[in-house]
């Protein structure tokens, strides 16, 4: 009876061992990404959008053989726009789901302490922060597919002074982290091309209401206003104010004011937009003869419109685009350096930018750069609410 029962436990131990070698072997041909995003909180918002657009990378390079052949597992956690919360899920991801890479979370407030996190575990990092504070000794594994907010503003600048002919500009901007560390770069390359900001102006996060800051830039005389943001709520805020005091100034936005504007004229009628222009990644806009359908993103944008219902109500297939590319840019690098290594990936990146293939534009980062797009990606568009049928806008000026 008892060598009876010692074969029957070591039998179950064995099954048992068989069980957890599967389960680990399961393991070690998946590779695990951490989603850091506000699924709650003020920007959550952002969270619907950068959710879908992850999940349906993820299921786009699993179906085309992974990532190193390996299937990809993407763990979601809410940062709910707190930065604190957000260090303390980045730990999670780290210590307990045992993630590789990470994208997110969104907001420069929340990727500055989570750099600490991921820096400290030597894990590759993409998000869309766009705070000059992002350099590669600050951060070293972390990269971000928005340009600065400078490099947003740049092309909208050279537009109002070159073309509008602008002497009073108004400057108005959040107060998270991508806009204030934008806000003095700005003056300085404004100063450069011989104008200075007649007035500058700041709102709250998902703020309630900008009237008091719409009416101190009409009274300084303002003849175009630079608006640069991180969230649609708040660009739609804008533009809401802006007809409600009855001020149709020319207003030149940041990517924010492009990337939700299908959305934000759904929410309040087309005639909020007369005279606002904003910039757009190259790779997203057309000029009068282009190739309907045949550009990066007019595929993405047939595959989107085809996978998510109602993405009108998320902000078109362009709101999508910029979370979408990030677990891509993780691929082509970590492919590309054939190892997960955030070091070694990071020093891939660096010198290899230029070859990962995306429906943005050509990148460019550096050792002395960690943000993949520069200024000379971006233009400006019009009409940013009326994409084309294949999801590309006009561009302003085709020469």
């Amino acid at each position: 009876m008892v060598n009876r029962n010692r074969r029957k436990l070591l039998g179950m131990a064995s099954v048992l061992a068989l069980l957890a070698s599967g389960i680990s072997a399961q393991a070690e041909e998946t590779i695990k990404i951490g989603g850091m995003v506000s699924i709650t909180g003020g920007g959550a918002s952002i969270g619907a959008v950068a959710t879908l657009s992850w999940n349906l990378a993820v299921e786009d390079i699993n179906a085309n053989g992974g990532i190193m052949g390996k299937q990809v597992e993407i763990v979601i956690a809410d940062t709910q726009t707190d930065p604190t919360h957000a260090v303390s899920e980045a730990r999670r991801l780290v210590e307990n789901e045992k993630i590789m890479a990470m994208v997110g979370p969104v907001t420069s407030q929340e990727v500055i302490p989570v750099t600490a996190i991921t820096t400290a575990a030597k894990i590759a990092q993409i998000t869309t922060a766009a705070s000059a504070s992002l350099t590669p000794e600050a951060a070293p594994y972390h990269f971000s597919n928005s340009p600065t907010g400078l490099n947003q503003m740049i092309p909208n600048i050279n537009y109002a002074v070159d073309v509008l002919g602008a002497k009073k500009i108004g400057l108005i901007s959040d107060n998270g982290g991508m806009s204030k560390a934008a806000v003095n770069e700005i003056i300085e390359y404004m100063k450069e091309k011989g104008v200075e900001p007649v007035e500058v102006q700041e709102f709250a996060f998902k703020a309630e209401d900008m009237t008091p800051q719409l009416f101190s830039l009409r009274n300084s005389g303002a003849e175009v206003v630079l608006l640069i943001n991180s969230i649609g709520d708040d660009a739609r805020k804008f533009l809401q104010n802006r007809d409600e005091i009855g001020w149709m100034v020319p207003v030149l936005g940041s990517l924010t004011t492009t990337n939700y504007a299908v959305g934000n004229a759904k929410a309040l009628g087309e005639e909020v937009f007369e005279g606002v222009l904003s910039v757009q990644f190259m790779g997203m806009t057309y000029c009068e003869g282009d190739e309907i359908g045949a550009s990066a993103f007019a595929k993405f944008d047939a595959r989107a419109t085809a996978a998510i219902a109602d993405i009108d109500k998320l902000g078109g297939s362009s709101a999508l685009a910029p979370y979408y590319v990030e677990p891509l840019i993780l691929k082509a690098a970590i492919e590309g350096a054939e190892l997960l290594e955030g070091d070694k990936i990071a020093a891939w990146i660096e010198a290899n930018s230029d070859k990962i293939d995306n429906m943005l534009g050509t990148f460019g980062a550096s050792a002395q750069s960690h943000f993949l797009p520069s200024a000379d990606g971006l233009v400006v568009t019009k009409n940013a609410f009326n994409p084309r049928e294949d999801g590309l806008v006009e561009r302003v000026q085709c020469n």
